[in-house]
């Protein structure tokens, strides 16, 4: 972890960032390059858009990504609780 007084410097979209955080930096560097990614990809495909727009649309896409992970793990755990439930009753069966 990192001192959280401490920056760390990224580059999103050509633009220069002192981030401060208590993440270590190859973690802090990641989650950069994915947002880096992300804004390229939606500039490609867009356009040519304003900066605020490509943010926004990344932000989306972003908070898309989070929430279907969220639901996927979300619907594992239900199964799994099921499964378990399953053999708890077939245990209490024998």
């Amino acid at each position: 972890m990192n001192d959280p007084s401490e920056k760390i410097k990224v580059m999103i979209f050509g633009k220069d960032y002192e981030i401060k955080g208590n993440q270590d930096e190859e973690y802090i560097n990641k989650l950069a390059k994915h947002v880096d990614s992300t804004m390229q990809d939606i500039a490609t495909k867009t356009g040519s858009i304003s900066f605020e727009r490509i943010a926004i649309l990344t932000a989306l896409n972003i908070a898309d990504e989070m929430y279907r992970e969220r639901q996927r793990f979300d619907e594992y755990i239900q199964k799994l609780e099921q499964e378990l439930q399953e053999a708890v009753r077939s245990a209490i069966a024998k």
